[in-house]
């Protein structure tokens, strides 16, 4: 049977989880609290590109470096 709170609680939480993935990420709070969930995932998102640009080019100028030098010898 269940507990009917529980089973009340994992129906609130199917529907906020659905609300959110629909809207974005802290759609379901108060306004106040939405925005400063919304400045830290933008903040997030921005950290995370720079990031991934940093690796992009951090690859790239290996690459560059490796195709730059000479083969290693081979061993006798």
């Amino acid at each position: 049977m269940g507990n009917p709170a529980t089973v009340k609680r994992k129906a609130t939480e199917k529907r906020r989880k659905k609300y959110e993935d629909r809207l974005g990420p802290g759609a379901y709070l108060p306004k106040a609290e939405r925005e400063i969930v919304n400045a830290a995932v933008a903040k997030h998102l921005v950290e995370k590109k720079i990031a991934s640009e940093a690796s992009k080019k951090s690859r790239a100028e290996k690459r560059k470096v490796a195709a730059a030098a000479p083969p290693p010898a081979e061993k006798k």
